[in-house]
């Protein structure tokens, strides 16, 4: 590839897009470390996810190594080839720190990233409350504040191929969002909760809602944050297993809950995985949300029409056809998002759905990356 060139179009498209004239549907590939760890042909060394999670030294060699990676091997509309400033990592934990921070025991299948087991189950229902609240930066929030210090004075002295490196913020200051986490720690029960014992289910979506609110406030002190900014970003895939009518009844107060607590009025983003399509217009209203990162199953001909045009869409390709299916089928697969209607009004960021999975083949992301150039034009700057 000519960086040099792919750069210069990658700079065009994101500023039309910015400024609201789009040219061509801008494409991403989200990825984060696991796809160098649990790949063997990146990964000579066998390093495993436990190694990374539980050593500052090789998660920054990983980090690295994966951002390298990304920048020569995986097209999509970024920066690609040796960075003209620094290079960016993030410090990938992935999604156990609000699980293990409160309580739940890290383990590690074979072949695999890190999982938590649900702590709160049984006769330790209670044992939740009774722990109480942990502290900001007390147990895995201590070991990631930990970790991301070493990593930050590291980097002060630290070339890789002639650039300096820079380490972006922690993932504290974000969530995977209260439902998720309370299925986490209490395991599936908690669905059951909702109707057989609300009183229990209130009690751990009041806990959960209140720890992730202390804590995030505490770490965007920490880091010198704006207390309350105006735009945020919230997650909660487990309301992909829940009506809109129990969404709207004993979820939604949480997520309000939450954003009036950490964030102004918005137009806010949101990550929701799965099957949650039913939900993006009742949030998109009600909470201000005006960006979905999506997963998959999407109806991407009715989706738009749904959300009407001013609501940014995030999404694409599923992660399994990405791994398993053919370039041309890849490509046929993405043209018929691109053409089904989702990039009218010129608010749609291509992707894969959701986060690259550790050994797609690079003629199927190069397919993707095709099709977009083929199919994602926009008539007159949108």
């Amino acid at each position: 590839m000519d960086f040099q060139r792919h750069n210069a179009e990658v700079k065009q498209v994101w500023e039309a897009y910015q400024a609201g004239r789009p040219i061509r549907v801008p494409m991403v590939l989200t990825s984060v470390q696991r796809i160098w760890v649990l790949d063997p042909s990146l990964n000579t060394a066998g390093i495993t996810w436990k190694d990374y999670l539980n050593d500052p030294q090789t998660m920054l060699d990983v980090s690295l190594a994966h951002r390298y990676y990304v920048a020569h091997h995986i097209p999509q509309d970024a920066e690609m080839g040796i960075p003209a400033g620094s290079w960016w990592i993030g410090l990938e934990f992935g999604n156990v720190y609000e699980e293990a921070w409160l309580g739940c025991e890290v383990i590690y299948p074979e072949g695999q990233i890190a999982t938590t087991r649900p702590r709160y189950t049984g006769e330790a229902r209670p044992e939740l409350f009774e722990r109480g609240i942990p502290g900001p930066f007390d147990g895995f929030m201590g070991k990631i504040k930990e970790f991301y210090e070493w990593a930050v004075d590291r980097a002060r002295s630290l070339e890789f191929h002639g650039r300096p490196v820079e380490v972006g913020l922690p993932i504290p200051i974000n969530t995977d969002g209260p439902l998720t986490v309370a299925n986490g720690i209490c395991g599936t029960r908690i669905f059951e909760d909702m109707y057989a014992d609300e009183a229990y289910y209130h009690a751990v979506m009041d806990f959960v809602t209140e720890a992730i609110i202390t804590r995030i406030r505490a770490w965007r002190s920490y880091l010198g944050l704006e207390a309350k900014p105006q735009r945020w970003g919230l997650a909660d895939d487990a309301i992909q297993f829940v009506s809109l009518k129990t969404y709207r009844e004993k979820v939604q107060p949480y997520h309000r809950r939450i954003l009036e607590a950490l964030a102004g009025d918005g137009p806010h983003g949101m990550h929701l995985c799965g099957n949650v399509q039913r939900h993006l217009p009742h949030i998109a209203r009600e909470l201000n949300v005006r960006s979905f990162d999506t997963g998959f199953p999407i109806d991407f001909t009715s989706l738009r029409d749904e959300v009407g045009e001013e609501v940014e869409i995030q999404g694409g390709v599923p992660v399994a056809s990405l791994l398993t299916d053919t370039p041309e089928a890849v490509y046929e697969y993405a043209r018929a998002i691109l053409t089904s209607g989702i990039t009218r009004g010129g608010r749609f960021i291509f992707k894969e759905a959701n986060d690259l999975a550790p050994g797609v083949p690079p003629a199927n992301m190069q397919a993707m990356y095709q099709a977009v150039h083929d199919f994602g034009a926009y008539p007159a700057g949108g």
